[in-house]
């Protein structure tokens, strides 16, 4: 009662071949309910949307495309509603386009068409075990999710009672759409949010500490000009022009940067981290930058003024460097940059040997060398097993005979791209209670795993002997073996997937066992797998992998050329090598550790400014002592010596202060580290010696000419 309607979309696409607009081209599409961009309260910019009874066979085949797709491969022709494209060979009425900003991140899909299942199949236990679709539920005004949750869980109860086959120990989740959209994205843009923060506030102490700086020499004329008889309103309007100009070019500057650099970020941002990749700088953060220029301009301006125009003229004529209170100021702004500057370093470490480690991880494959390339064959010209199969062995031959292709092989689902399906499985002679839950699918050709190089652990490989007619069989990863089979060898035994076994369950036999292969994603464990013969099942899209003795990246024209021969109207999508794959696989871990290692970098300069800063000043108010302890035989070093303390002194508390903080907030990177610990020993230890000596060498620069005072001079300058 909750729900005003419900939804649903598959969670996995299908490769679709479109002809008859140019050459041949695959696209993703995706199935769904009739209602479910209404559901999604999505209107169209051209056409209409799918209708209710869409979600059940018997019309004519419909899509609704999106404006990226409308654009790029039809000119946005506004005529295009109610006309037919070529789909798989098969004639498909286009009946609306999706909004430009029309966005499911998870669903990189062009092309929606409708699930249209068979309504007969609905007594079918088959039908109920349809996990793969994701529904979505739009709340009835005045209901809440925690209403809705308790409505859901009584259907849940329900359902098991009254179909115990499919629903034992099966449940269901309510979240709402947003967080279910955001995902894994939100802590790691708070991250990001948060190292910007952290920059901005160390930028802002160096202003602070700069500007106290040139108060500090500039002291004695305000002094001056206040005893001459100025009004104390006409230095503030100086200093607050001097300030605003200042910042009004930093501003301008930083924005000019900002969106030359947001453009670049647009390109290089990982699929998924955003809902979109139309990113740009909007009116908000033009508003926020002025904001943060004015701000910080009459912050930092008019503060050291107040401060000089309140001590007497006499006073600050007769005295010799900084006041107190500048100094103090000083002093606790160099100590919060270099603890923020430390925090900044020590989380971009951390994420810096996460990734390193992440990189070195064994994905259970050898990718060099190899090229992988998808071909989708539609159903209605390749409408049987021994069709498909005379296909993909046509090609297997064709591409083996390419110069430097060595090995060739086929996958229903890429290693280090997405999960296949799942299901339970038992195996013959286990008790009730004991049960193999969530084992994940992939179907091969011979010769995949000797092209991935996957190693063989006990029992053989699959090959041309399993065909159709013939004993089923299945491969299983170790994770199967080492969970499910403990101690015991599984080459030999059968499994089924049937959870309730009956007459008509179908038993496989397990012939071999090999190494586990990482399915999702690097930082992702391998999980429990199952790898059934193609030439069994007749899969229509599989990915063909060739494994070549030079650059494979030379052989895709001739592949593309071998694939056009037996069928000019296929084309192959997802061409890439296995290293770019990899590479694809930690794209998120890799942007974010360079954007917050960029902050970082950044960061640690503006801190080494400011302990340049402030040493400078430091220095500069010591110039007469230093030049009167050289004349009376002090040795240079002796006196540079007495700065570099000071700044030593200044960035050991700001290191102090960093790590305790460090050790209270680095926990929230702990979700985004691979192999590594939020306090790991070596980066805590190596970031602050270095931010140390970086900041010994900033003092050391303002010491050393300081070192070099003549006692003569100064006292002349006087």
């Amino acid at each position: 009662k909750s729900f005003a309607d419900v939804g649903a979309y598959a969670s996995f696409n299908i490769n679709a071949t479109l002809t008859g607009a140019g050459e041949p081209k695959v696209y993703e599409t995706t199935s769904v309910t009739g209602n479910f961009f209404t559901v999604l309260g999505v209107q169209p910019v051209a056409g209409t949307l799918f209708r209710d009874d869409e979600t059940w066979s018997g019309g004519e085949l419909t899509a609704i495309i999106t404006h990226r797709l409308w654009r790029e491969r039809f000119a946005s022709d506004p005529n295009l509603a109610g006309k037919t494209i070529q789909l798989n060979g098969r004639d498909v009425r286009v009946t609306g386009v999706l909004p430009e900003d029309f966005a499911l991140p998870g669903v990189n899909a062009d092309i929606f068409r409708p699930i249209a299942w068979d309504p007969n199949s609905k007594a079918q236990a088959s039908f109920r075990r349809a996990h793969f679709m994701r529904p979505v539920a739009r709340l009835r005004d005045g209901a809440s999710i925690e209403k809705a949750d308790a409505e859901l869980q009584t259907v849940v109860s329900r359902l098991q009672r009254e179909y115990p086959e499919t629903n034992t120990e099966m449940g269901a989740g309510i979240t709402s759409l947003q967080s279910f959209l955001i995902g894994e994205s939100r802590r790691p843009l708070l991250v990001l949010l948060g190292a910007v923060a952290l920059l901005l506030l160390i930028a802002c102490a160096n202003v602070g500490n700069l500007l106290l700086v040139q108060a500090s020499s500039r002291s004695q004329e305000t002094a001056l000009r206040l005893a001459l008889g100025a009004r104390a309103s006409r230095l503030v309007r100086q200093a607050l022009t001097e300030s605003f100009v200042l910042a009004s070019i930093g501003g301008a500057a930083g924005l000019a940067l900002g969106i030359v650099v947001t453009k670049s970020l647009s390109l290089l941002q990982p699929a998924g981290l955003l809902p979109s990749h139309e990113i740009h700088v909007s009116w908000p953060v033009l508003g926020y930058v002025a904001a943060i220029t004015i701000t910080s301009s009459l912050l930092f301006g008019i503060v050291p003024v107040i401060w000089s125009k309140e001590r007497v003229p006499g006073d600050a004529l007769r005295a010799r460097g900084s006041s107190a209170r500048i100094k103090r100021w000083g002093d606790a702004l160099l100590i919060a940059e270099v603890a923020i500057a430390l925090v900044l370093t020590l989380g971009a470490g951390l994420l810096a040997r996460s990734f390193r480690n992440l990189e070195r991880t064994d994905a259970g494959i050898i990718s060099d060398g190899v090229l992988s390339a998808t071909v989708a064959l539609p159903g209605i010209r390749y409408d049987s097993i021994s069709k498909v199969m005379t296909f993909w062995k046509q090609l297997g031959e064709s591409a083996l005979a390419i110069p430097g292709v060595t090995s060739v092989g086929a996958v229903s689902g890429l290693s280090l791209t997405q999960p296949g399906w799942s299901s339970d499985f038992t195996a013959r002679g286990w008790t009730q209670d004991r049960e193999g839950i969530g084992a994940l699918h992939r179907d091969v050709l011979p010769g995949y795993f000797e092209t991935m190089r996957v190693p063989l652990l006990s029992g053989r490989y699959i090959d041309d002997t399993d065909r159709t007619g013939g004993e089923q069989v299945v491969v299983i990863n170790n994770e199967v073996a080492r969970k499910f089979f403990p101690n015991e060898n599984p080459v030999g035994q059968e499994i089924s997937f049937n959870r309730i076994i009956s007459a008509t369950s179908n038993w496989y036999r397990i012939v071999g066992v090999v190494g586990s292969e990482r399915q999702s994603s690097l930082s992702t464990p391998a999980q429990p797998e199952i790898f059934q013969p193609a030439t069994q099942r007749g899969n229509n899209s599989m990915a063909f992998v060739l494994r070549t003795n030079g650059d494979p990246r030379a052989v895709i024209p001739l592949l593309r050329q071998a694939v056009a021969q037996l069928d000019p109207n296929l084309a192959l999508s997802e061409v890439k090598t296995m290293n770019e794959v990899r590479d694809t696989a930690s794209s998120r871990e890799r942007f974010l550790t360079v954007l917050l290692f960029s902050f970082a970098v950044v960061g640690f300069v503006l801190a080494l400014v400011g302990v340049y800063g402030v040493m400078a000043r430091v220095a500069r108010g010591r110039v007469r002592e230093m030049g009167i302890r050289i004349s009376l035989g002090a040795q240079a070093s002796e006196v540079r010596w007495l700065v570099i303390k000071r700044g030593l002194s200044l960035t050991i508390a700001g290191v102090a202060v960093g790590l305790v903080v460090a050790f209270a907030s680095t926990s929230v990177l702990r979700s985004m580290l691979y192999g590594i610990q939020p306090v790991d020993p070596f980066t805590f230890a190596f970031v602050p010696l270095v931010l140390t000596f970086a900041a010994v060498v900033a003092c050391w620069i303002p010491a050393a000419r300081a070192s070099r005072s003549n006692a003569m001079q100064a006292l002349r300058s006087e």
